[in-house]
């Protein structure tokens, strides 16, 4: 009998605790809004693209612009938004289209794919000095140890672009930054709350140093070959 009494109470807990509601995670506090994906969203940016060759830089300037399309369900019917990406050499130009990306977002993540690769652009929530694997679906890299990193930092904090502030931001630090005498590398991105991303810098240079094969001066900071990027939002909205 008392057996059969525990059994059933243990019954009974189990029953309650499938019965218990599922508590949605709180959109605020999870930082989802510093990614926000509708259709029709739109962001237009100024870039300036120089790339660098025997310590001369080549300087592009043109904008781009990232539109959330249309939406569809994967073979796994996880929901995905496709995002065409145009160019234009300034404002008085026809866009024309470039590329097309794919944004999956989830409770815990958003994944950006582009030319078959697969980035993991954020993480939720939204903590300063969480670190994750941001070429975490990069096959050629095997090692767990060797994934990229990203990182969270300045969050919370306002950040300005282009004389525009917005008070609520999120930096990215992607990769190990490094200054030293024979490369540069400081890439990030800045998302701001209910925007998406503001600003993006990509600045890879390989500085002539005693490594190399080549003939080159050895000054200072010669840049052998490498890119530098900047990408500020001009404008934003809904098509």
């Amino acid at each position: 009998m008392k057996k059969t009494l525990l059994l059933l109470a243990m019954l009974t807990g189990v029953i309650t605790a499938c019965e218990e509601t599922f508590v949605e995670p709180d959109p605020k506090a999870m930082g989802y809004d510093y990614y926000p994906l509708e259709i029709g969203d739109y962001r237009v940016y100024n870039v300036t693209d120089i790339k660098f060759r025997s310590n001369v830089g080549d300087t592009s300037r043109f904008q781009i612009r990232e539109l959330v399309d249309t939406s569809f369900y994967d073979q796994s019917n996880t929901l995905n938004y496709k995002i065409v990406r145009a160019v234009r050499a300034d404002d008085t130009k026809p866009w024309v289209e470039d590329s097309v990306m794919t944004v999956l977002k989830s409770n815990g993540s958003v994944l950006l794919t582009q030319n078959n690769t697969t980035f993991v652009k954020l993480v939720f929530p939204v903590k300063e000095n969480k670190t994750w694997a941001g070429d975490a679906f990069n096959n050629n890299v095997i090692n767990v140890d060797e994934k990229e990193p990203y990182t969270y930092t300045n969050v919370g904090e306002s950040y300005t672009v282009r004389g525009q502030v917005f008070d609520k931001t999120a930096t990215v630090i992607q990769g190990n930054p490094t200054n030293n005498l024979v490369q540069l590398n400081d890439r990030k991105e800045v998302y701001a709350e209910g925007v998406g991303r503001i600003y993006r810098l990509y600045n890879k240079v390989v500085y002539c140093n005693e490594t190399q094969s080549v003939d080159c001066n050895f000054g200072e900071d010669f840049k052998l070959f490498g890119t530098e990027r900047h990408e500020e939002l001009v404008t934003y909205g809904k098509r």
